[in-house]
């Protein structure tokens, strides 16, 4: 149950990082068969995918070996493996087309982002969806940092995490999907003044216009199509 890897999460100090992602769900449009997540962390948001598509079929990936234990309570088939990895790429062969893959919060972990994009985008069905999640850099938070503090930012978690690789803008996000094939069909955004504090939200919502949208915005979430099936009309 969704419950029990919630508290399972909480015991391994991962709920933070890996929690359900309802905004990642409300972009789903049709009813998956096979779904791929990425990053699958305790299995949270997949959860969340089978609560409201029981035909759902949920297939993650999953490079820390708790998170993966905890995650294969209540999906499919977990690979405790890392994503940019060849021999997980040609293993997930063996489980799609996909309907629907799922990168939320993972591109800005790898080194090689585009590569493995491009890679995820082979594995999607004809009319498949994938959708991303990526922290914006433009956010204020950056400048305030790098401007009145003069050092660049880095901690546990969010847009400045320690462990991120790759960093992007609008731009940059936009520019990495054409490069995989991707054509994208819906754009939403995460909007925060201060990114770690959730009240912000409301200030931010309140500049939300040109020209401070692109500094409020803390994440970008993306759903593309496979370019060449896309219907240009949409």
């Amino acid at each position: 149950m969704l419950s029990d890897s919630i508290f399972a999460a909480d015991k391994v100090g991962a709920r933070g990082y890996t929690g359900a992602r309802p905004d990642v769900v409300e972009m789903i449009r049709t009813s998956p068969g096979m779904v791929l997540d990425v990053g699958c962390g305790a299995g949270l948001t997949a959860g969340l995918v089978t609560e409201r598509y029981p035909k759902a079929v949920v297939v993650g990936v999953e490079p820390d070996e708790k998170l993966a234990i905890i995650a294969r309570r209540g999906m499919s088939t977990v690979l405790q493996a890392k994503v940019d990895s060849a021999d997980t790429l040609e293993c997930l062969e063996q489980f799609g087309p996909f309907d629907l893959i799922i990168c939320a919060d993972v591109l800005e972990h790898l080194a090689e982002p585009a590569r493995v994009l491009a890679a995820l985008t082979q594995l999607l069905a004809k009319d498949g969806a994938l959708i991303t999640s990526v922290p914006n850099i433009r956010h204020i938070s950056t400048f305030v940092s790098l401007g009145v503090f003069g050092t660049w930012p880095m901690r546990d978690r969010g847009i400045h995490d320690r462990t991120h690789l790759r960093f992007f803008a609008r731009r940059n996000i936009l520019e990495l999907g054409r490069c995989a094939g991707l054509v994208l069909i819906e754009e939403r955004r995460n909007l925060r003044l201060f990114e770690a504090s959730a009240w912000s939200m409301i200030p931010a919502k309140l500049l939300d216009f040109w020209p401070f949208r692109g500094f409020l915005t803390f994440q970008y979430l993306h759903r593309w199509s496979v370019a060449e099936h896309c219907d240009a009309g949409h």
